[in-house]
């Protein structure tokens, strides 16, 4: 069985502030949304923790790795909106 390219994690006991993104495939890393002055609209998903190098697997191409962290933000958005759904549908039950 393989995981998952993206996946979420989080540590609700010592870090109950922040929520990650793991990409599980190489370049492997943590991501997290990060807030702009206090302005969703401003928000970026960014990496945080690297366990492989990014720009060294990119072979330094900057458009690779926005190429991805584009793919990365579109699927973390996706989940909100799940999360959403979700919790709507609980409420109507």
């Amino acid at each position: 069985m393989a995981l998952p390219k993206f996946m979420i994690a989080d540590d609700p006991i010592t870090d109950p502030d922040n929520e990650y993104i793991f990409h599980t495939e190489p370049p492997r890393f943590f991501a997290k949304r990060v807030e702009v002055e206090e302005d969703e609209e401003r928000a970026y998903i960014d990496i945080v923790e690297e366990l492989d190098n990014v720009d060294e697997f990119f072979k330094n191409d900057p458009a690779k790795k926005e190429e991805l962290l584009e793919e990365l933000e579109d699927w973390y958005y996706s989940y909100l909106e799940w999360l959403e759904e979700d919790d709507d549908e609980e409420e109507d039950d």
